[in-house]
């Protein structure tokens, strides 16, 4: 009896810890980019470490910060600051994991974004449209939902200008550069992980090990495997 009374004991003892290394969180799978495959393996490590595994799905990505603030998935991997003034129900790591440039571009050399008649912005990413919440642009504004897009109208010169993160422009810079595109920045932001409140109970330990990995150069060293 009293053996069976230990086993129970133990049972209950250990329970938490077994619950917690089979958690699943998930995430909607971005956009194939250095900057993401770091944020994976970075992201995915961190929640290793506390005996939680990272799933991505095939999400669509214009309503995957909706259905993150709505608990359907339990945050976003990366995604600027500030959401959560708008999505309630997401809190943030306070731990930046990388940063981006917002980049105006154009035929012109000297413009500003006010000089611009038109312009065309990534709707999918919320970066230039936070941009633009506190720098208005009064011009014929466009979204579009795939950066080929945003890229082929400024090409054709159907818009003036577009506002864009830096590294997506990455994989078309020859091309950009060949058609004598001028590059402005206008801001640099930080990147951070958010997770839907109900997982705030895990926000303090989530952040101590982002601490450690970046004191110990883990940070810099995922950086440096993805190139950046």
């Amino acid at each position: 009896m009293f053996f069976l009374q230990r086993c129970i004991f133990l049972l209950l003892l250990f329970a938490p810890f077994a619950q917690a290394s089979g958690d699943i969180l998930t995430f909607n799978r971005p956009a194939d980019t250095p900057q993401s495959r770091y944020v994976v393996e970075l992201i995915s490590l961190v929640y290793k470490e506390n005996g939680i595994n990272v799933k991505l799905i095939d999400f669509n990505r214009d309503s995957a910060l909706v259905a993150a603030n709505e608990g359907v998935l339990d945050g976003q991997l990366a995604k600027i600051s500030g959401l959560e003034n708008t999505y309630k129900n997401l809190v943030r790591l306070e731990t930046p994991l990388l940063d981006f440039k917002l980049n105006l571009i154009s035929f012109c050399n000297a413009c500003t974004l006010s000089d611009m008649p038109s312009l065309v912005i990534h709707s999918t990413y919320p970066a230039p449209a936070k941009y633009l919440e506190s720098n208005p642009y009064n011009g014929q504004l466009y979204k579009v939902k795939s950066v080929s897009t945003l890229l082929n109208l400024l090409i054709q010169k159907q818009v003036s200008a577009a506002l864009v993160i830096g590294f997506y422009l990455d994989p078309y810079m020859h091309k950009l550069q060949k058609a004598g595109i001028k590059f402005t920045t206008l801001d640099s932001q930080h990147v951070y992980h958010y997770l839907h409140k109900k997982h705030q109970h895990l926000i303090p330990a989530l952040t101590a090990t982002l601490t450690q990995l970046k004191q110990s150069g883990k940070m810099r060293e995922l950086k440096s495997k993805h190139n950046l």
